[in-house]
């Protein structure tokens, strides 16, 4: 006979709101949402719900959105709920011991990449910039540090040549919530749920610490293999870009190519070596990068070859310039 299990579900994105729509959409009992307060945006005149909350209406499942999680108020509201579990997901603040310690089993924190590699805050993107070659899902006991918790669940992924940041996150959401309800499978019918210390002698521990905006700028003194790297991890957010004649232009697509001719060796690092319908390509530190997608300020992405449509564009991409 299966037990019914009485969730707490804490979390703020989109990929933790994939994961509460798969329990709900799998009959589980949802006793509360955590969530962070609500956002304002368009320069602080609208007032927006989070993925998660929007979700949470929709079911009519209690919300919580507390200032802070060190709140009394808070933790008797959880201790009132006497929950079996409570499921952490892409929440972005460290849950503190006393809520840890709330429910009749544990906690358990669905986090997207492969522990106890890129602990933190943007583990997908920072996993795309170092060209790993493979991410996964991990499911852990949460304890009182950062993604250290022992492992419930593990599930690797390989990542392809042209994931991006937008196709991975779907990807794992996908692994993550195929994670968690087998887990909870083997909950409701009494079976016991084995933990693993995460192996930081096989894996050497790495923070993947937040996006920040000047990372995004593509600086053509590093390799292509890198610029091509940055390209995918900031793509769909926040988008890389470069400069050119004080106007800002996004690059949402681009392929490495590494046999040009002899003499790209010897030239400058952002020079423009040839342009056309297949895209723009431009000497770095090691390689040429040819951009195949592009976005001008205040337009939408367009190939190349619309993009030499415009001769405001077609005029100011000219093959011996230099782009900062």
């Amino acid at each position: 006979m299966k037990k019914k299990i009485k969730i707490i579900f804490i979390g703020t994105s989109k990929f933790a709101a994939y994961h509460l729509k798969g329990l709900i959409n799998n009959f589980y009992t949802i006793s509360c949402v955590i969530t962070k307060p609500d956002t304002y945006e368009n320069r602080g005149y609208k007032l927006t719900f989070n993925s998660v909350k929007k979700l949470a209406i929709k079911y009519k499942i209690n919300i919580l959105q507390p200032e802070s999680l060190h709140s009394l108020k808070l933790i008797n509201n959880i201790i009132n709920y006497k929950c079996d579990i409570i499921i952490v997901v892409d929440y972005g603040l460290l849950i503190p011991s006393q809520i840890l310690n709330i429910p009749k089993l544990f906690c358990m924190n669905v986090h997207a990449s492969l522990l106890p590699r890129w602990r933190g805050a943007a583990p997908i993107q920072r996993a795309l910039l170092e060209n790993d070659l493979k991410t996964g899902i991990s499911i852990i006991k949460m304890n009182n540090f950062l993604d250290q918790g022992d492992i419930i669940y593990q599930i690797e992924y390989n990542i392809l040549l042209y994931d991006t940041y937008g196709s991975l996150y779907k990807k794992l959401a996908v692994l993550g919530l195929q994670g968690l309800l087998f887990i909870l499978k083997k909950i409701s019918k009494g079976e016991q749920i084995k933990f693993k210390s995460q192996n930081i002698n096989i894996i050497k521990p790495t923070y993947a610490k937040k996006i920040s905006k000047i990372e995004c700028k593509l600086n053509w003194y590093l390799p292509a293999k890198k610029l091509e790297c940055m390209i995918r991890a900031f793509n769909p957010k926040p988008g890389t870009y470069f400069i050119m004649k004080n106007e800002r232009f996004k690059v949402w697509q681009a392929e490495i190519i590494n046999n040009f001719n002899n003499n790209s060796i010897t030239q400058i690092p952002g020079k423009i070596l040839l342009i056309n319908k297949y895209g723009i390509q431009i000497n770095t530190k090691n390689g040429i990068l040819n951009i195949q997608i592009i976005q001008p300020s205040g337009k939408k992405q367009m190939n190349i070859q619309n993009f030499l449509n415009f001769n405001q564009y077609k005029n100011l991409f000219k093959k011996n310039k230099i782009i900062i």
